[in-house]
């Protein structure tokens, strides 16, 4: 991880080769962002198991939304959990 201060923004950007299927991205924290519940969900991949993540939100201030919960069809596992800025964020996971 890498952290920068930008144009007011404060980043976190985790950088990728784009190896192996490897996604890179930032958090970006500005006043032009504003947090939401209801706005664009980002998933993060929780494998093998999102139950691990998930069970690290509520200690960080997090509040869960939605359980770990089958989607069916075997397309694994999802979970969602309000951050401490006010953001729904996604879980995917296999297992």
């Amino acid at each position: 991880m890498h952290r920068m201060d930008m144009m007011g923004m404060k980043m976190i950007m985790s950088p990728s080769t784009g190896e192996d299927g490897e996604v890179g991205g930032a958090l970006v924290k500005g006043e032009m962002h504003i947090p939401s519940l209801t706005g664009c969900i980002v998933y993060l991949n929780g494998n093998p198991d999102l139950q691990h993540v998930l069970n690290h939100a509520p200690s960080s201030g997090g509040i869960i939304k939605l359980p770990k919960t089958e989607i069916g069809g075997g397309n694994g596992f999802m979970a969602f959990f309000e951050d401490t800025e006010g953001n729904m964020i996604g879980l995917h996971s296999k297992g």
